[in-house]
């Protein structure tokens, strides 16, 4: 009978301790909000609230605002969410509607689910270890034209020191048909693409913590793109490599591209324009060589590209845009 008693004082001393507990990161979660709303002009919400008792800090901001250099979001609302004893580790989850404004262009995003997990080292300075947003059902207005998506996703991976892996996804993407008709009238290429996406390594000056605001902004010191993704209907593109940019924009580097469907977007390209009769027959008959598979649909070809100029042996393909 004593030890009942003595399980159950000890049971009330810990559910107490625990409240205790809570209440106390309750408060000590809302001077740091305030705070930070109060000294960081960068971020602003016109209120918060905090519940989420007894195992999570559940965090609502009305009206959020973030501003930085020339680029802001808004929305109606976001929920940050963190059980009390994981707070490196926060869940937000986002108003179906967000404003973004990007050197003078406006955009809005519409979308059925859109969040994102935010994980950071346990430390004092909490670094950025992983980030992923995820969105689904997703309309992307800008200007006068709507591009939807039916999913996208957005995931960063710290690797090494301040270097960062980077993937963005797209999935069955359908850009705005009046736009589209616009710049392609003759219906050459595709309506809908199944899957977009592109790979590339991120490296920044200093380490992505909780010191963000508070000295310089981190600075991007080196871009490489290591793959990428188009795959419509009619054909799939797939790039593996490394290319990274010079100080002028101008990509270099070696990149390997597997491309299924190669015929028939070397017409699409002829019939655009993008390429000569004579040409078209030339890369036609290199890339025939290279072709993979029984119906030889299918080719690997290796490419390397200095300060934008695209080759594949001797053959110059193209220039590809400064970045």
């Amino acid at each position: 009978m004593r030890a009942i008693k003595a399980l159950t004082v000890l049971a009330v001393l810990a559910t107490a301790a625990w409240c205790g507990y809570w209440f106390i990161g309750m408060r000590a979660l809302d001077r740091a909000i305030t705070n930070g709303l109060a000294h960081v002009p960068e971020v602003s919400a016109e209120a918060h609230h905090i519940q989420g008792f007894p195992n999570r800090f559940d965090v609502t901001l009305d009206q959020p605002r973030l501003a930085v250099d020339r680029v802001e979001w808004t929305a109606p609302f976001v929920q940050l969410f963190a059980l009390t004893y994981r707070l490196n580790h926060l869940v937000a989850v986002f108003a179906h509607d967000q404003a973004i404004s990007a050197n003078g262009v406006q955009a809005t995003l519409h979308s059925s689910d859109l969040r994102a997990s935010l994980q950071m080292e346990a430390g004092l300075d909490l670094p950025l270890d992983r980030f992923t947003l995820v969105g689904r059902d997703l309309d992307l207005q800008l200007d006068q034209s709507t591009h939807s998506f039916d999913a996208l996703r957005f995931a960063t991976r710290r690797v090494a020191g301040n270097e960062h892996e980077l993937a963005v996804l797209a999935e069955n993407v359908f850009p705005d048909p009046g736009l589209m008709t616009q710049i392609d009238p003759e219906g050459l290429w595709p309506r809908r693409f199944e899957v977009l996406r592109a790979d590339a390594e991120l490296e920044f000056d200093r380490p992505l913590d909780r010191h963000l605001f508070d000295g310089p902004e981190p600075r991007l010191t080196r871009v490489t793109l290591t793959g990428g993704r188009i795959k419509s209907p009619e054909y799939d593109i797939l790039a593996a490599g490394r290319l990274t940019p010079g100080d002028d924009g101008m990509l270099s580097g070696d990149v390997t591209l597997t491309v299924t469907g190669w015929r028939l977007l070397l017409e699409r390209a002829r019939d655009a324009g993008l390429l000569t009769p004579e040409y078209h027959g030339l890369l036609s008959e290199t890339l025939a060589a290279m072709a993979v598979g029984e119906s030889g649909d299918t080719i690997e070809a290796p490419l390397s590209v200095l300060n934008g100029d695209v080759h594949i042996g001797p053959l110059l393909l193209g220039t590809l845009p400064r970045v």
